[in-house]
């Protein structure tokens, strides 16, 4: 089987890759069987940047030849691919943006997490079961990345956010609560302080 490739030539820090047809068993500078293009990452985009000899290419497209995931995409983009190449192609590129948007909404449901555990640390409330359903969102949301199943990421990113809240409103409550019982506190002993000032008064009087 033929493999369309890239080999590297170029100095340090300046590469400048060949795109070949090589046999699959050859190792990957082995020989080449027919060279189809260059790429030179160090230009401008453009024809300075890739130039590829699309009648050959396609020849050997047509001959069952694979290109590698990088030149496919290039391929791709210059729409030099046949018909089921390209429904491969398309594929693997909305895969590939699935699995970009389970790393996002991954990352949310870690920061959720840590805000609960940050959170945890002068709340009031017990953290433990907030914490215990915003890891089970992250563990969740780490699973749907490879497969790209973006709506089980975004569910598990709410999860992660809802717990998240329910800690802030749980705390929230319970310190107003006490803020509550604080002040009813001090009125009753600011009451307590003027009965017995009335009193003394009222001795004093007497006296």
């Amino acid at each position: 089987m033929v493999r369309i490739r890239m080999q590297r030539f170029g100095r340090t820090h300046r590469p400048f890759y060949r795109i070949n047809a090589i046999d699959i068993r050859t190792r990957r500078n082995g020989k080449v069987i027919e060279n189809l293009g260059w790429y030179n990452p160090m230009a401008k985009e453009g024809d300075e940047q890739i130039h590829l000899k699309e009648d050959r290419i396609k020849d050997w497209l047509s001959r069952g030849a694979r290109p590698s995931e990088t030149v496919m995409d290039m391929l791709g983009n210059r729409d030099l691919l046949n018909d089921k190449m390209k429904a491969e192609w398309e594929a693997e590129r909305a895969k590939s943006r699935d699995r970009v948007a389970c790393k996002q909404a991954l990352a949310k449901a870690e920061a959720a997490l840590k805000e609960i555990e940050s959170l945890g640390e002068s709340s009031d409330e017990d953290p433990a079961p907030f914490i215990e359903k915003a890891q089970a969102a992250v563990a969740a949301c780490k699973k749907s990345v490879s497969h790209g199943r973006t709506a089980a990421a975004e569910k598990a990113v709410a999860e992660a956010e809802a717990a998240r809240d329910e800690l802030k409103k749980a705390d929230d409550a319970k310190k107003a609560a006490e803020a509550k019982a604080a002040e009813e506190a001090a009125a009753a002993e600011a009451s307590e302080d003027a009965g017995d000032s009335s009193e003394s008064s009222e001795e004093s009087a007497e006296g």
